[in-house]
């Protein structure tokens, strides 16, 4: 380093240091409080409240994070309705014998795949209806990138996937890289059917260039793009996206596209052909996102988009970051209902997905919900119950006409749009209205705003929603596992619930891995942990095929199942039996009162459980 560049960083470091003096100083009335809180609570005091949770990661996605990243160069070519395109898809090796695409096109309209190349070399690959197999070329390498060409007829019809009156829906377009279980199995996408896109997708970063003709616009999974002309009559827009479940675009020359700020600088982008439309979607969308946002949090993307589609077209529809309807629903002012639904599939379904074939109760059944939500936001309490009666209803009916059938069952196995309706749709919203009504308003948005925190950017079911009400509720909860396999003819019924318990040791709180809990209205502590914790050893008597444990001037011997101690011959009766939970021994509270001779509390209300190991002569265990 120069002697200049020494001068200049010593008078920089000098500058500061004085600077920074001088806001400690200035602040310091400030920052001694908060050191003082903060110190206060490090004090050995008892303190309640206390997250228990910390320790409890969320529980893995259904889909094996690859984190792949897409490289799009496509084309619209409006004449021949078709894309062509040029894509390289990076990913973690699967390290599995093969890899898999999905291409979810329809029977009669089929995308080509012309080439798959790695480093150049054009690779083999068997085409099935939904999937693409190829061995897998990476070997030892961490990560891969393939290289596909492909070509995309567009129907020329009012499909999910098609065009119609000169508005291109373009959303299954490209070919995706497949997704595995978390034991590296891929799964198997099924077809597609009349209702519902049952298809299974997979995370991803993307960077899309889309070439149209002049004077199309476009609304995407991610903003507006940035535009940039070509020769030709022709414009390119490149969009650069994070997160996404996959990458969507409507487009017309005939739309009029407006975009509005809400929330905390998200940008929604409204298409129509209309303007007098736009001001009517603009009214619901000013009144939606806020309220979803108090229900579940804010949606954690910078851009989505609402995109009206003609008339005769797909009814409504989800995409990332996008909610599509169709002109019709003006008609009987349905889009009061079906545009806050799709809204609400950007929280479920979008930033937290499903495996939509066997799971749609989940995200339909909470958007469902939510439309009871906006209404009761703009309209007031009878319009939401009168929605929710229409529920009820359905589900009555679902109940009298397909008694066998359960919220979780797949979507190809319902005998009529009618079931898969009444099931996913009315049911599904019940059963979490039924929730929300048993746990109260605040407590419910803390479960669902818990789930959106945990669960951003996976795919879930059941077990991560009880995972998440249990964190709400300071507990073990078991909800949905329960009544998704119930029975049509089944009412919901309480959350079956073990509160956790606070753990103090001689005043200092303590959270072993699997915390304490309460069950059968008896306070349960993990033997070993806390044991441990409080000066006993805990082993494993070969001897007598019992746990041992040991301290405290006494030595006790148990087993699971049991209700009882053993203590120097003498057999100590503990009330309720000892359990296994998560393969670690739990005990009743009082296995510590009568057989080890500690002092032991348990407040009900605060939820606590306190032990002294320390006499009142200050020695351990006399």
């Amino acid at each position: 380093m120069k002697k200049i560049q020494q001068t200049s960083l010593l008078v920089c470091i000098t500058i500061l240091i004085l600077f920074g003096s001088a806001g400690i100083v200035f602040y310091w009335p400030t920052i001694s409080q908060v050191l003082a809180e903060a110190m206060s609570k490090s004090t050995g005091e008892e303190q309640i409240g206390a997250d228990p949770f910390s320790y409890d990661p969320p529980l893995p996605s259904y889909v094996k994070d690859l984190h792949p990243k897409y490289h799009i160069q496509a084309e619209l070519h409006t004449s021949d309705a078709k894309i062509a395109g040029k894509m390289t898809v990076e990913f973690d090796n699967p390290k599995t014998k093969d890899i898999r695409l999905y291409v979810y096109d329809y029977l009669w309209n089929r995308m080509s795949v012309k080439s798959i190349r790695y480093k150049d070399k054009p690779l083999a690959f068997d085409r099935e209806t939904t999937a693409i197999k190829l061995a897998n070329p990476f070997g030892a390498e961490l990560r891969g990138a393939l290289a596909i060409e492909f070509e995309n007829p567009v129907p020329r019809r009012g499909t999910r996937f098609g065009v119609k009156d000169d508005i291109w829906t373009l959303t299954t377009w490209y070919p995706m890289l497949g997704a595995q279980n978390q034991q590296g199995k891929w799964y198997d996408p099924p077809l597609r059917i009349d209702y519902g896109d049952p298809f299974i997708y997979h995370y991803a970063d993307y960077d899309v260039t889309f070439v149209s003709p002049q004077g199309y616009n476009w609304v995407s999974s991610w903003g507006r793009g940035v535009s940039t002309p070509l020769d030709g009559s022709r414009q390119q827009v490149r969009y650069q996206g994070k997160k996404l479940l996959n990458f969507a675009l409507v487009g017309s020359p005939l739309y009029h596209v407006e975009t509005i700020t809400l929330g905390q600088n998200l940008s929604v982008d409204i298409a129509s052909v209309d303007k007098g439309n736009i001001e009517r979607i603009k009214t619901i969308a000013q009144s939606v996102f806020p309220t979803y946002a108090d229900w579940y949090g804010n949606l954690p993307y910078p851009h989505v988009a609402i995109a009206e589609t003609s008339t005769g077209t797909t009814y409504a529809m989800e995409y990332a970051n996008m909610a599509i309807f169709k002109r019709d629903m003006y008609q009987r002012n349905l889009i009061d209902h079906w545009l806050p639904h799709e809204i609400a599939h950007l929280w479920w379904y979008n930033s937290v997905a499903t495996l939509e074939a066997t799971h749609g109760w989940l995200d339909e059944g909470l958007v469902e919900v939510s439309v009871t939500h906006y209404l009761q936001n703009r309209y007031g309490n009878q319009a939401a119950n009168s929605l929710l009666d229409e529920y009820a209803s359905d589900s009555q009916r679902l109940g009298q006409r397909y008694p066998g059938g359960k919220l979780d069952k797949p979507l190809q196995k319902f005998a009529t749009e009618e079931e898969f309706h009444w099931t996913w749709y009315s049911r599904g919203a019940l059963l979490f209205d039924h929730l929300r009504r048993q746990i109260g308003d605040e407590a419910y948005k803390q479960f669902l705003h818990k789930v959106q925190q945990n669960y951003h950017g996976s795919v879930i079911g059941a077990e991560h929603l009880d995972q998440a009400l249990g964190q709400a509720l300071r507990g073990e909860a078991v909800y949905f596992r329960k009544y998704t396999q119930a029975l049509n003819t089944t009412a919901f019924g309480p959350v079956q619930f073990e509160p956790y318990v606070t753990t103090f040791i001689n005043g200092m709180s303590f959270y072993p891995s699997i915390p304490a809990r309460v069950t059968n209205q008896t306070a349960y502590i993990p033997l070993r942990e806390v044991g441990e914790r409080m000066g006993l050893a805990v082993e494993w008597s070969k001897e007598k095929q019992m746990i041992e444990v040991s301290g405290n001037g006494r030595v006790a011997y148990l087993k699971e199942g049991d209700t009882f101690a053993w203590v120097a011959g003498k057999r100590v009766d503990l009330g309720k039996p000892i359990r296994s939970i998560k393969e670690r021994t739990m005990v009743p509270m009082a296995f510590f009162r009568l057989a080890m001779d500690f002092e032991s509390v348990y407040d009900a209300q605060e939820r606590t459980v306190k032990f002294v190991t320390r006499k009142a002569s200050g020695k351990a265990g006399e």
